[in-house]
Formats: C-alpha cells, sequence, structure tokens
C-alpha cells in the first residue's frame, strides 16, 4: 500500500464543556438500556468503548495539543492536535494501515492478516520540534517527521527501532534510542544527517535512556550491560520446524544486568563514566540534569531497594557526593520520583520516611529535608513547574480509590485541588504551567482526553475526544461500589471494589468470584485494573448473575507504609489471608452462597487462585489461574525486592511457590498459559499440571500457542476464546443465582 497524503480534517462539531463530573453519572442514572452483553461483542472492533487517547504532548509555546488517538474505535492511533485556546481535534495522519479482508469465515491465512491488522496500534509516540511548528512520531519502528500542510517525511527506513523520541530545548536536535544505540539528528529541511554519539561496547548492552542538558551541548544516559545474565530457550512450535528461541531471563539470586552512567558531548566528544561508587548491579531509577548543566541528580538503590541514595554529581569530573540517604531493610516498593528545583539550588523527591509517600525539599547545603506535601494519602506521581512555579501531584487524598490532581507552593503550604471529580486522573502540565492535559476516567466512564486549566478553582475544563461508540449507551454500564472489612487475622482494615449483578436481590443467594485478583486493583477507573482488559469481563460475569469482587491487598499503594510492608518474603501468605476475609466479609453479607465462590487471577494473580485453592480447599469451589507464577525460584530478579534471594532464604521461596502445595487442591482449577511467555515460564504450569495429574486431582489446562505473558491482550479471537473459557468454567461449577425466596440453608465460610 503506498503512503497516503496527510488528512488534515476540517474543524468538527464543538466538543462538550461541560464538568466532567456529570459525564457517566448521567448514564448511570438513566432506565437500564435492553441490549445483551455478549463476550463476543465486548472484545471485537470496533471497541464499544472507543479507543483511549495517549501519549499528550504540548507544543513548546503551550498553545495546541498533540496526541494519539482513533475517533472510530480501532486500535491503529494517528496523530491528532488541538488548540488550546479552543476549538475540535484535527486528525493531522492518516498512515496506511495493515488490510483485512471483510470475510474471513474461517479461512486460516485470512484470519491471521485479521489478527495483524486488528492488533496494529498504529503510530507509537509523538513529540514537536523545538520550534514548535512540526511534529515527529515514530511507525512501526521507523521515524517520521510532518510540516504543516505537507505529506508525513520518513527519516528512517522502516524496522528502524526507534523509540524513545526527545528534543533539545536548544539547538533543535533530534535524539532517540535505536539498535542498542543513542543517535541525534539536527533538524533542517530536506537534510537527514544522522550520528551515533554512543555505541555501547558490549555486544549485549544497550542505552536505556537517557536525557538532554538544558543547554542541549550535553546528554546523560544509563547503560545496561546483560552480559552475565543467563540465557534460557522457550521452545516455539508454530513453524514449520519446532525452534528454540534464546532469551535473558535471570532467576532469583542469579545475575542481572549492571548499568553505569555516562555524559556525551553532542558534538561527538568521548563519553566520561560517572563515578557512583556503589555496585554495579544497583539499580538506578533516574537521571536528571541541573537547570544550569553542571551537575546530575541520580537517583539509585542497591538491588533489594533497601538503600537509597540521591547522588549529585559534577557532569564534568564524574565525582559524586551523597545528598539525601534512606535504608528501611523492611522496604518494598521503590515508587519514587525526585527532581530539580527550578533555581537549581535544592532538590524535590518523594519518599515514604513517614507512613506514606510526601514530597520532600532538599537543599544543596542544608542538613534536613523539608516536607512540601502533607496530609492523608499517598503521592503517586508529582510534577515541577517552572512555569507555574507550582508543584503538582497525584495521590489518593479523601478518596482512597481515586487518583486526583493537586498543586501546591514550591514552598509548600496548603494543597488545592485542580481535579477534584472522583476516579483516575493522568495529567501531563503545559511548558507555561497554566493548562493541564488531563487522562481521566471513572467506574461509568470510559478514557478521554481533557484540557483544563490548573488553577485550583475547576474552571475551564473542555472535553477534547469523545471515544465511546453511540452503541455505548444501549447496554447497561453497572457502578461498582467501594466496601471496607477486616483481615480476619489481625483486624487489618482491606479496602475492595464490589461489583453486583443488576437488579440486584439481597434476600437472594448468588455465585461470588474474587477477580482478577492482584494488588493495586481497586481504583475508581474504568476497568478497575487497567493492566487487563477485565472491564468488559466483570460487566458480562456481573450480568451473568455473578457477584465480583477485587481487593485491594496486602502491599498494595495508598494505605501506608505499613500496609505494603506486610508482603515481604510472604508472597502467598497474607496477601492469600486478605482474599479469604473478603469471602467471610460476603458470605456474611447474607447474599452469597457459600458453597459458590470462586476466584481468578494472572500472573501474580495466578499465583494467589493457585495457592488460595491450595490453602483453603474447602472456600473456593472453582478457580481460573492465568500464566500463574507459581514456582518463585523461577520469579523476575525483580520479585528480590519483597523475597531477597533465595541464598538464605530458601524456606520462605518454598512456602511462597504454590506447585509445592498442589496435593491440597479439592475444588477445580482451570489453568490458562501462553506458550511464548518469558516473564512466567510455560515450563512452571506443565510442571503443576503434572503434578496434579498423578495426584488425581481435577485440572483443566487451556494453552494458547501464540500467546506471551499478556495472553488476553494480544489478539482479540484469542481473548474472546479464553474469556469464553473462564466463564464456562465458573458457570459449569458456580452456577446461576438462586430465585429470591429458594435460597438453601446458609453455609459459613469455614473459619
Amino acid at each position: 500500500m503506498t503512503m497516503r497524503s496527510i488528512l488534515v480534517v476540517g474543524w468538527l462539531a464543538a466538543l462538550s464543556c461541560a464538568p466532567i463530573t456529570s459525564l457517566g453519572a448521567d448514564k448511570a442514572a438513566q432506565e437500564a438500556p435492553s441490549r445483551r452483553m455478549t463476550l463476543d461483542r465486548l472484545y471485537s472492533l470496533p471497541w464499544i468503548i472507543g479507543t483511549a487517547p495517549g501519549n499528550p504532548v504540548f507544543s513548546p509555546d503551550s498553545r495546541r495539543l498533540a496526541f494519539l488517538w482513533n475517533d472510530e474505535g480501532t486500535n491503529f492511533r494517528d496523530v491528532w492536535v488541538v488548540d488550546v485556546s479552543g476549538g475540535a481535534p484535527r486528525r493531522v495522519t492518516a498512515m496506511p494501515r495493515p488490510s483485512a479482508p471483510a470475510d474471513p469465515e474461517t479461512d486460516f491465512h485470512k484470519l491471521e492478516q485479521v489478527e495483524r491488522a486488528e492488533t496494529d496500534g498504529g503510530i507509537d509516540e509523538v513529540t514537536w520540534a523545538a520550534d514548535g511548528r512540526h511534529l515527529l512520531f515514530t511507525l512501526h519502528g521507523a521515524l517520521y517527521r510532518v510540516l504543516p500542510g505537507k505529506s508525513p517525511e520518513p527519516l528512517t527506513e522502516a524496522g528502524s527501532a526507534v523509540s524513545d523520541l526527545a528534543v533539545s530545548q536548544r539547538g533543535n536536535v533530534l535524539a532517540w534510542r535505536a539498535d542498542r544505540e543513542l543517535k541525534v539528528m539536527q533538524l533542517r529541511p530536506g537534510k537527514h544527517n544522522i550520528r551515533v554519539v554512543h555505541a555501547p561496547e558490549q555486544a549485549r548492552a544497550s542505552v536505556e535512556s537517557f536525557t538532554w542538558s538544558a543547554d542541549g551541548s550535553r546528554i546523560a544516559f544509563i547503560e545496561s550491560d546483560s552480559t552475565d545474565v543467563p540465557r534460557r530457550g522457550i521452545p516455539d512450535y508454530l513453524g514449520e520446524e519446532t525452534r528454540l528461541v534464546e532469551i535473558e531471563r535471570a532467576f532469583p539470586g542469579e545475575p542481572s544486568e549492571s548499568r553505569r552512567v555516562g555524559v556525551v558531548e553532542v558534538n561527538g566528544a568521548a563519553v566520561r563514566w560517572m563515578d557512583l561508587a556503589g555496585d554495579p548491579r544497583d539499580l538506578i531509577f533516574d537521571v536528571r540534569w541541573s537547570p544550569d548543566g553542571r551537575h546530575l541528580l541520580v537517583d539509585t538503590s542497591d538491588l533489594y531497594i533497601k538503600h537509597r541514595r540521591l547522588l549529585v554529581v559534577d557532569a564534568d569530573s564524574g565525582r559524586a557526593r551523597t545528598l539525601v540517604e534512606e535504608s528501611d531493610p523492611h522496604n518494598v516498593t521503590a515508587e519514587w520520583w525526585a527532581d530539580w528545583a527550578p533555581d537549581g539550588a535544592s532538590i524535590f523527591f518523594t519518599s515514604d520516611r513517614g507512613e506514606d509517600y510526601r514530597v520532600y525539599r532538599q537543599s544543596l547545603d542544608a542538613e534536613d529535608a523539608v516536607p512540601v506535601t502533607s496530609g492523608k494519602g499517598a503521592v503517586f506521581e508529582a510534577r515541577i513547574s517552572a512555569g507555574a512555579e507550582a508543584l503538582f501531584v497525584v495521590d489518593n487524598a479523601g478518596n482512597a480509590e481515586s487518583r486526583r490532581v493537586s498543586r501546591v507552593s514550591l514552598d509548600g503550604g496548603q494543597q488545592r485541588l485542580v481535579t477534584p471529580e472522583p476516579g483516575a486522573h493522568h495529567p501531563v502540565v503545559s511548558p507555561d504551567g497554566r493548562f493541564l492535559a488531563d487522562l481521566y476516567s471513572n467506574d461509568v466512564t470510559p478514557p478521554d482526553l481533557y484540557l483544563r486549566s490548573t488553577r485550583a478553582d475547576g474552571s475551564k475544563t473542555r472535553r477534547v475526544t469523545h471515544s465511546p461508540l453511540p452503541e455505548f449507551d444501549a447496554y447497561r454500564w453497572i457502578a461498582p461500589k467501594y466496601v471496607t472489612f477486616a483481615n480476619v487475622e489481625d483486624g487489618t482494615r482491606l479496602h475492595a471494589r464490589l461489583t453486583l449483578p443488576p437488579d440486584f436481590d439481597p434476600s437472594r443467594k448468588y455465585p461470588a468470584i474474587l477477580g482478577s485478583v492482584y494488588s493495586n486493583s481497586v481504583h475508581n477507573e474504568w476497568g478497575g485494573r487497567i493492566y487487563h482488559p477485565t472491564w468488559g469481563l466483570d460487566q458480562f460475569l456481573a450480568q451473568q448473575g455473578f457477584v465480583i469482587m477485587n481487593v485491594d491487598i496486602s502491599g498494595s499503594s495508598g494505605y501506608g507504609k505499613t500496609f505494603r510492608q506486610r508482603i515481604g518474603e510472604d508472597y502467598g501468605g497474607v496477601d492469600v489471608d486478605d482474599l479469604y476475609s473478603a469471602t467471610r466479609y460476603l458470605v456474611d453479607q447474607g447474599y452469597v452462597d457459600a458453597d459458590r465462590i470462586g476466584i481468578w487471577g494472572s500472573s501474580y494473580g495466578g499465583l494467589l487462585t493457585t495457592m488460595s485453592m491450595f490453602r483453603y480447599p474447602d472456600v473456593y469451589k472453582a478457580g481460573v489461574a492465568g500464566a500463574p507464577a507459581t514456582s518463585l525460584f523461577h520469579a523476575l530478579t525483580g520479585e528480590m525486592r519483597t523475597m531477597m534471594a533465595p541464598q538464605g532464604h530458601e524456606a520462605q521461596y518454598r512456602k511462597s511457590s504454590a506447585f509445592l502445595r498442589s496435593g491440597d487442591l479439592e475444588g477445580h482449577l482451570m489453568i490458562i498459559h501462553g506458550m511464548r511467555d518469558p516473564i512466567v515460564l510455560f515450563k512452571d504450569s506443565v510442571t503443576l499440571v503434572q503434578r496434579l495429574i498423578l495426584q488425581g486431582k481435577d485440572v483443566d489446562f487451556v494453552v494458547l500457542p501464540n500467546a506471551p505473558h499478556g495472553w488476553d491482550t494480544r489478539g482479540l479471537a484469542q481473548t474472546r476464546f479464553a474469556f469464553r473459557k473462564l466463564y464456562e468454567h465458573f458457570k459449569r461449577y458456580l452456577g446461576n443465582p438462586e430465585p429470591a425466596g429458594q435460597a438453601t440453608e446458609a453455609r459459613t465460610v469455614p473459619r
């Protein structure tokens, strides 16, 4: 297919400027629509909920906003631009899309074409040139430039693996990562002079991330070297011959990547390596230039995130001094952020040195850090705006399940809400600090893009995109409710998201499903846990008569440091007890049948599912474990943040490895796993299934030959197939709700 010329759509109909508190709420109050939900329609294109916009980026003068979107509800996204001052968004690219036959029926090769077309996400990222006149974007690994009124111009060949575009503030030079290297190009009309400014010497080393100095003369970067990381083979059965695909995959206790920080002159001078005086395998979370370009701020810790250092490094000599140092032998999370104050005389950083994450300010000359934010709740994100002379934070103060934006003076003081609406706000602040691009959703409102003032009075809020199809309003979408209850062992308060069937009758007895079980799953956000497309599955199961509950188990963020640290060296322990406590709560409400409780989850959620069924065999009648992490000995090295290394902690690893408790299964277990999974090895599910067969247990094994770890995110035919299997499993073993007045005698959950 030839490149089509740029498509510039004229002004569209004006979009609503109503306060976003009304969006979705009005629908919930309307008469229930009558269209019946099916898994086939929920997980087919075009999406009923539309295509979520993404990658919003302001022009350097803050007058325009570019973003990626598709207004048709399919996955291929193009570049759109909207004027901040008003008007509707304009589509500025129409890149060629892969063709797909309209009527493939059962023709295998045509169906493969359909799958390729459906999974093509289109443009990956977009950014503005420093002059604010033209845009740069990537598609299928190639770099493009688009000028006003012109067709997109390719600057590299297809498949060049271009990613992480960043333009210098001065000099109009573009940098990116590609093929392990760091490359730059002067953005001049008609000239495409690409230079490699750093190529790692080791064959298995690569540039992991980079950042420009303010004057555009230097780039600081993190180089990651996986030379010592073990390589393992994953069999691939889908070709003409079975082949072994080698991947870099270390187990806990084995060598992981080493990292170092380098600084390179854009004019081609040699790399200067910074001396961070730590272990080469220390984690490096971020590197930031000081405003004057003389120093780097490096956020680093040991492999187990028990000892954090904030270093100020002289970019010329490479010498580092420790500005902030924190140690906590019980720490299990690294939700850290750090950046320079606009004047370069101090830094801001997040820390949970108190009971939860707050923002602190540390002067380069003072001994003690000063708190900038205060109050209840946790800070999840923070951004400094020199233009607004303010700090913008995302926290859950006053509403545990929401993520809202507040602003506070750089000197501290009162926090004022910029986005008062409950729900999930993902903000981008304009360079002048006056505007906020807000990717927002809540339980009854799919994601869309909004533009609003950063003033804390809620003024000038405007909806930019309207993604859901008109068909969305033909369905009845159930609004979840939020509940709390106590862990039955120690009384710790737990938060949960509860979805009840439509026309719920508390006098009836309903089957219940916990899931998708995972940490950090109780959010007032479309779909709750956004990393899996369970928004439709949850609604479908509820409309089939199942009570659905998600629980923020121990280790989840937003409830304090003590709650997060409960999970330390205890996967499959206190977290599983939290889920058991949820079943007790549901049965105690009187409307859940204790004999018909199920559970499901994927990855760590698969560990929770299998361990729950093995530890509480009398509670769970059925469960579905997707890509279950049943052997902690084969986990990613990142799990050592919670579990430490197996050397010296073997008992904890054995206790947390569900496959060693398989003989306790009494219920009906289904395992769903992709054969191309590099994260949780397919081999581990094969091992578990073989054990269950020999032990005479009931297990169904659903094998997905083409699925990676995200088995429900790669190909809609595969998603529909797997979700149907999940639903049929629960329908078979948990059944339908009993008619009112015909409930059987209540049974309590075993205690």
